[in-house]
């Protein structure tokens, strides 16, 4: 929800501001379809993918004889609370689970580029009226 609310803070801003589409970069507007496109037409999970290597414990599995341990996948989040919460991730799902991780922090990596450049078109007005 914090990238949502964050995206919904820049667009906004933008409808309150001179701005328009016409009159932005071609780098700001691709930046901005493609974090249009990325939002309203694919999902993304924000949380970070952990790999955990584990011994279950059956004196006769592999990972106690041989040493070779169970090797799962989980998601890390962060509740409201501040404490973290895993999530097992099975293995049919993984690949699809790494999609969506990564494409939560694309949508961040774009959103934090379109703030560079709206500060840099501020700090341009700032230097304008001074």
């Amino acid at each position: 929800m914090y990238i949502y609310d964050r995206l919904k803070y820049i667009i906004n801003l933008r409808k309150d501001s001179i701005v328009k589409r016409a009159g932005m970069e071609r780098r700001e507007k691709d930046l901005l379809s493609n974090l249009t496109r990325l939002i309203n037409y694919s999902e993304y999970i924000h949380a970070n993918l952990t790999v955990m290597e584990r011994v279950c414990g059956n004196k006769n599995c592999k990972c106690i004889k041989e040493g070779k341990k169970h090797v799962s996948l989980y998601l890390t989040t962060v509740k409201k609370d501040g404490k973290r919460n895993m999530i097992y991730i099975p293995k049919k799902l993984e690949d699809e689970v790494k999609a969506y991780t990564e494409r939560f922090f694309k949508i961040k990596e774009i959103l934090e580029e379109v703030a560079a450049i709206n500060l840099e078109r501020l700090l341009g007005k700032k230097k304008a009226d001074v």
